[in-house]
C-alpha cells in the first residue's frame, strides 16, 4: 500500500505560502474596495469602487439619514461623481461626511471637458475633510485641460448650500481665464436655481 507523503517543499514553506496568499487576498480587496459607506437609514453599510458609485447609491436612496463615506484607497473616476440634493428623486439624507482612512489617497480622473470631477448638484450639508493627520490625507484632481464651460474639479450648482471642504489638496488644469469665460476653474460656483449656492466654505486647502 502506498503511503501519502506531503511534498517537502510545501511543508518547509507552508508559512511563506500562507503569507503570500494573505498578501494577494489583501491586495485584491484593496483594488476593489475604495469607498466604504455607513448610514443611519436604508442600507446600513456597503462598499463601492468609485466615489461616483457611492453617490449614485445615495441618489437612489440606498443609503439615507446621516451618511459617512470612508475613502480607503486611491480612486480613478471615469465620469463625474454627482451628488443630488436630498429630496430630489429618491435621495434622502441629513448630512454626508467624506474622509480618507488608512493612508494618503487621491480621487482623480480625466473627466470629459465641460464636466466637474465632483458635482454638488444642489447637495447640502456635505463635508469633505482631508484630515492631513496620522498619515491620512486626500487629494482631489481633475486632469482634463480645457476652457469648455463647466470644466472643474469641484462644482457647486443648483443651490448647493452649507457644504464644507477642508484640509484637502484640490488640483485642476482648466484653462479658462477672466475675459474669456468665468465658468471654468479648479473650484467652480455655478448657477443657482432660487436661493443660490450659499454658505459653502473652502478651508485650509492647497488649491
Amino acid at each position: 500500500m502506498k503511503i501519502f507523503t506531503p511534498n517537502r517543499f510545501l511543508v518547509r514553506n507552508f508559512s511563506l505560502i500562507c503569507s503570500m496568499l494573505l498578501v494577494l487576498i489583501f491586495s485584491v480587496g484593496k483594488g476593489w474596495v475604495q469607498v466604504t459607506v455607513t448610514a443611519s437609514g436604508g442600507t446600513a453599510s456597503a462598499t463601492y469602487t468609485t466615489l461616483k458609485g457611492a453617490f449614485d447609491a445615495v441618489n437612489a436612496g440606498t443609503h439615507s439619514g446621516i451618511i459617512s463615506l470612508s475613502i480607503t484607497a486611491s480612486i480613478a473616476e471615469t465620469a463625474s461623481a454627482v451628488l443630488n440634493a436630498s429630496g430630489s428623486g429618491s435621495a434622502s439624507y441629513t448630512s454626508i461626511n467624506i474622509s480618507p482612512s488608512g493612508g494618503a489617497w487621491t480621487v482623480s480622473g480625466a473627466i470629459t471637458a465641460g464636466s466637474p470631477l465632483i458635482d454638488f448638484n444642489g447637495a447640502d450639508n456635505v463635508t469633505i475633510d482631508g484630515l492631513n493627520t496620522g498619515g491620512n490625507s486626500l487629494t482631489i484632481s481633475n486632469t482634463t485641460a480645457s476652457l469648455t464651460a463647466g470644466t472643474s474639479t469641484l462644482r457647486f450648482i443648483a443651490d448647493a448650500t452649507n457644504n464644507l471642504i477642508q484640509n484637502c489638496n484640490i488640483l485642476g488644469v482648466s484653462t479658462g481665464s477672466v475675459g474669456t469665460t468665468l465658468s471654468t476653474g479648479t473650484i467652480l460656483f455655478g448657477s443657482g436655481t432660487s436661493t443660490g449656492n450659499d454658505n459653502n466654505q473652502i478651508l485650509n486647502c492647497n488649491i
